[in-house]
């Protein structure tokens, strides 16, 4: 360790090393100053996107709510602001998806699937929106005329790990199965669903139903 005699010798020594090394303590120190006021404006930003997102999407809830085709141009012109705005935000990937609803009132399968789309692509992979969202396209698409479309539903949802919506999917798998003739799978399908209803303590009448028409189907 280097040792001084006298004080400005210190001194000397001090400022030597201030020159050295003093521009970069100070742009450190900079730096870090500009990141805490840069986290807390992002903070900031984000929180008041959050609240103009938030508005936006209840503003939307309550034009969805009358269930009036009517309202489709409101709709449409707060789901835009949203994705337009706030695309990120889970607000705007909701947003889609009472827009598809809203397109379908006013029997807008196009628009609906353009909607359900969005949603699907904009979603966190594998999230039970992302699956929501798929699984409602692919029924806006299969209700469209042609194989072709159900064909492309099915390969939307056919190798989906489902989680906690087995059940919807499996029956989605074997309404597009019974509509491609593929009776069997469709059968298996159904099956499947019944069974993650049972184990989740649901009933559906309708799921039952189908299932007995492809029995008597089979018998005749």
């Amino acid at each position: 360790m280097e040792t001084y005699r006298t004080e400005d010798e210190q001194v000397a020594a001090l400022k030597r090393w201030w020159k050295s090394n003093g521009t970069s303590i100070l742009v450190g120190i900079a730096l870090a100053v500009s990141a805490i006021f840069g986290w807390q404006s992002w903070q900031d930003n984000q929180r008041v996107a959050g609240e103009e997102a938030s508005e936006l999407y209840f503003n939307l809830l309550e034009a969805v709510t009358l269930n009036d085709s009517a309202q489709t141009s409101t709709v449409m012109h707060l789901v835009n602001l949203l994705q337009t705005e706030h695309g990120s935000l889970t607000y705007a990937q909701y947003a889609a998806l009472l827009a598809a609803k809203q397109a379908l009132l006013s029997d807008d399968l196009e628009l609906a699937e353009q909607q359900l789309t969005w949603a699907s692509e904009k979603a966190e992979q594998g999230s039970s929106l992302h699956k929501i969202a798929t699984l409602r396209l692919a029924r806006v698409i299969s209700a469209q005329p042609g194989e072709e479309k159900l064909l492309r539903a099915l390969a939307l949802i056919e190798h989906v790990d489902a989680g906690t919506h087995t059940a919807s999917f499996e029956e989605v798998k074997g309404d597009l199965y019974r509509m491609l003739g593929r009776e069997d799978d469709a059968r298996n399908a159904y099956k499947t669903a019944a069974t993650a209803l049972e184990n989740s303590g649901e009933n559906r009448m309708f799921l039952k139903m189908k299932l007995h028409d492809l029995a008597v189907a089979g018998e005749r």
